[in-house]
């Protein structure tokens, strides 16, 4: 609904090899979340906590009584879950002989560490001898990434002026990185949300400029010309103008779509800046200066440009103006293009004819530069330069 990655609004991934590491770095990391009070809330990991168990550890000098891990284990499992001594065979089913101890031992973890264990050769050994019994508590899942023991700690931001997941990540992103260089072999890594939205900005403005590339080489070769198609694509970043405040007026957020959608603004708005561009090169190779050409055409096609506007703006009202859910992830994409483009109609009818003055402007200094000659009259391309000619027919003399 909201037209951007799904998920929490933070999610971080903390891995390690040593999981003593791992717990502490993810308790400095929720310490780091809570530190931002109100704003941050739903602190959560991902951590599923087993049940209280005893681990045994081979103390050293247990190798030399024969002992192993795997010969160690089966009869500590023995005496808690028993073996199999006997099978009956009946009429019907068999019936298992299991031997364990008794039932107030094995719910005893002190009456389990007093038990005795067998060497391979049947010597009997106190537990307590050849293990080193430590109580504590299991995990019920094990989460790992790329082979590292890993948990998932994720979080929920309260909005407001200012207040953004990604202001906060921005502002976390020193202080988790403290706690890499504290911790060796801990790495704290932004997944979820915060990974989604990473992508789609490396990926967004690479669109964007393969968007902008095509359009300028469509419009040169259209225009024969490599400064006018820049001209044409000025108007493009003053839509960002009526983006902004469109989103501001009807009340929604800025969202991946609105992006989106600006990329596809892009190509709408030169569209409007076709009609005008092609009346003016239409009245400059009549013999027109460039203010008069400009001038003649907006007068001309003020009303091409804003039919243009006015229809693709009604076609995306009923969008705009719909209530359903399934209305809502779109909505944003629809207000970035027709305000973008309401913004973008009045930069063209304005800004568009300053922008030739400018260029014609500049084109008459750098040759009154070259030549010397701050006198010299201005060139139209479009028109045969006297100059030239006159040098033609001395040569053809």
């Amino acid at each position: 609904m909201s037209g951007g990655p799904s998920g929490a609004d933070l999610s971080y991934s903390v891995t390690a090899d040593d999981p003593a590491r791992l717990d502490e770095a993810v308790r400095r990391v929720e310490q780091l979340l809570a530190a931002f009070g109100e704003g941050v809330y739903d602190i959560a990991t991902d951590i599923d906590r087993g049940q209280r168990e005893l681990r045994f550890e081979l103390l050293d000098g247990a190798s030399q009584l024969g002992f192993t891990r795997a010969s160690l284990g089966r009869q500590i499992q023995g005496m808690v879950f028993g073996l199999e001594a006997f099978t009956f065979a009946g009429n019907r089913e068999d019936v298992d002989i299991r031997v364990t101890l008794p039932e107030d031992v094995r719910r005893n973890p002190l009456a389990i560490t007093s038990q005795y264990v067998f060497t391979p050769a049947g010597e009997a050994v106190p537990l307590g001898e050849v293990a080193r019994i430590t109580e504590t508590e299991g995990f019920a899942t094990i989460r790992r990434l790329d082979g590292k023991r890993s948990v998932t700690v994720t979080a929920e931001v309260l909005r407001g002026p200012g207040v953004t997941p990604e202001s906060i990540a921005a502002e976390l992103a020193p202080q988790f990185a403290a706690i890499q260089g504290e911790l060796p072999g801990v790495t704290v890594e932004a997944r979820g949300r915060q990974q989604d939205v990473a992508d789609s900005f490396r990926t967004l403005p690479i669109g964007m400029a393969v968007a902008a590339g095509l359009i300028y080489v469509v419009l040169a070769w259209l225009f024969g010309s490599f400064t006018q198609p820049l001209v044409v694509m000025s108007a493009i970043p003053f839509a960002t103008v009526g983006m902004i405040l469109g989103h501001l007026v009807l009340g929604y957020s800025l969202t991946m779509l609105s992006l989106i959608g600006f990329v596809a603004l892009a190509g709408v708005v030169v569209n409007d800046s076709l009609i005008f561009m092609e009346f003016f090169n239409e009245e400059r190779r009549k013999g027109a200066g460039v203010r008069d050409a400009a001038v003649t055409a907006g007068r001309a096609r003020v009303r091409a440009i804003l039919l243009t506007t006015v229809t693709t703006v009604l076609g995306l009202l009923p969008l705009m103006l719909e209530t359903s859910f399934q209305a809502k992830f779109l909505i944003p994409m629809a207000i970035t293009i027709a305000c973008g483009l309401a913004s973008a109609t009045l930069v063209i009818l304005v800004v568009l004819p300053s922008l030739l003055q400018i260029v014609d402007d500049i084109a008459w200094l750098r040759r009154a530069l070259w030549s010397g000659d701050f006198n010299a009259p201005r060139k139209n391309p479009f028109l045969p330069d006297p100059e030239l000619e006159l040098i033609d027919k001395r040569n053809t003399d």
